[in-house]
Parts: structure tokens; sequence; C-alpha cells
């Protein structure tokens, strides 16, 4: 069975890394299409907020991603981070 994780970094705010997991889901439509509202979402709130570096949607849609995944499968996947 496949899997799809969605996740991404939703740090704007000068330096710095947050990982997310914002679902898994069993069809690669559902995951889309909770991507699509949570990048919205949180778009919206990045406008409303006076400090934050994002200047268009766009920044906020290569920073969430779909992660297609095998079930039951040991895997080792790096989601990201920060290190300084």
């Amino acid at each position: 069975m496949i899997l799809y994780l969605v996740h991404g970094n939703t740090y704007f705010n000068s330096y710095g890394y947050e990982e997310h997991l914002f679902g898994i889901y069993t069809t690669k439509d559902a995951a889309e299409n909770a991507r699509d509202l949570f990048i919205k979402e949180f778009y919206i709130q990045e406008m409303a907020n006076g400090y934050t570096t994002v200047d268009n949607i766009s920044q906020v849609m290569n920073a969430i991603q779909i992660l297609e995944l095998e079930a039951d499968k040991i895997k080792d996947i790096y989601l990201g981070g920060y290190i300084e």
C-alpha cells in the first residue's frame, strides 16, 4: 500500500526550520487537496503576521511537500532540520 505524507517547513522568520507533519493519506488526490488547503490557510496567516519573510504564496507552496511511502517498509527519510 502506498501512503502519502504531507510535510514541510513552516518557519519563515529569519533563520530557523520547523518541520511539521500535516497528515498521512491513502490517496494522492487527498494528499494534494490537504496540501493545497493548508498552503492557502498558512499563507493567509503569514500575511496577517507583521514579521514574516513570505512575499508570495509560491514560497509556501515550495516549502510544503508530499512524500510517497510504501507501508510496512523500513526506510530512513530525512525530512529536514536546522544545524548550526
